[in-house]
């Protein structure tokens, strides 16, 4: 017999799980199906409880009425929601039209362009030369030798 041999290590306890309740609807129908049907099965016994039944079963049928909606309403949402993602890209492009339209006949500059939204074309501003005297060292560079200036502009 091996020596060597390793006990099987225990492993800890876990809880036992509860079982849930059902939650989804067809769950909740067939239970209350099996409900009806059983008191059904012994109506002659459980006659004083008759309201009971029958209010549980107008329920059933009301519920059954309000899910055939939903599903109706779902359906018709998903074919709405494809109509109207279809109206915003028509209306996407009429817009870039419309702005095409207003560009042409405003001109491409025009301030006015702001109000639709549009940025017209402007210039972009001047380099201004500085003041003062003070000159940029490339400037400064050319100004003084031309081996210099060469030096400068093998830089750049």
């Amino acid at each position: 017999m091996p020596t060597d041999v390793h006990p099987i290590p225990s492993l800890p306890l876990q809880p036992k799980k509860r079982k849930r309740r059902p939650n989804a609807f067809a769950d909740h129908v067939r239970e209350w199906e099996s409900l009806l049907t059983a008191a059904a099965d012994h109506a002659a016994t459980l006659e004083p409880i008759d309201s009971h039944r029958a209010a549980l079963a107008d329920s059933l049928e009301k519920a059954r009425q309000a899910k055939a909606l939903q599903e109706s309403y779902r359906a018709s949402q998903q074919s709405t929601t494809q109509t109207l993602k279809e109206i915003i890209v028509e209306a996407k492009d009429r817009a870039i039209r419309l702005r095409g339209a207003i560009r042409a006949e405003l001109g491409t500059t025009t301030e006015q362009l702001t109000q639709f939204g549009i940025h017209p074309l402007r210039r972009r501003p001047l380099r201004h030369k500085p003041q003062g005297g003070a000159m940029p060292p490339a400037l400064a560079a050319q100004s003084e030798s031309p081996e210099a200036a060469e030096a400068v502009q093998g830089k750049e």
